[in-house]
């Protein structure tokens, strides 16, 4: 996962995660802020993102990228108070392993 420390409110904030499935399928990888979900991508559905409310994060417009093997969101609108925090990137596989893994980044908004 590629976050950065230290975010500048005066700009956007980009959050990457990449991953290899090796011989499992993708399932789902969401995003989170200290443990709210806030995006989420599901390859094997029509409506393959859903975004969810949480205080501090705003995804840019038309700024998320995501694939078999990398999920990257850009956040906007930052604040010191409610921006930073512990983001999360969750992948899972289908069944029948459903495995989880996951990677946790601190980031700090000044």
């Amino acid at each position: 996962m590629n976050a950065p420390l230290v975010a500048d409110l005066r700009e956007e904030m980009e959050l990457d995660c990449h991953f290899d499935m090796g011989t499992e399928e993708l399932y789902a990888v969401k995003w989170y802020k200290d443990d709210q979900e806030f995006f989420r991508y599901i390859p094997s559905r029509q409506a393959r993102t859903m975004s969810f409310p949480v205080p501090g994060v705003h995804l840019a417009p038309h700024s998320t990228n995501c694939s078999l093997v990398h999920c990257k969101v850009r956040l906007r609108d930052l604040t010191r108070d409610h921006s930073g925090g512990a983001y999360r990137c969750e992948i899972s596989s289908e069944a029948p392993a459903f495995r989880l893994a996951a990677e946790t980044h601190n980031v700090t908004v000044a």
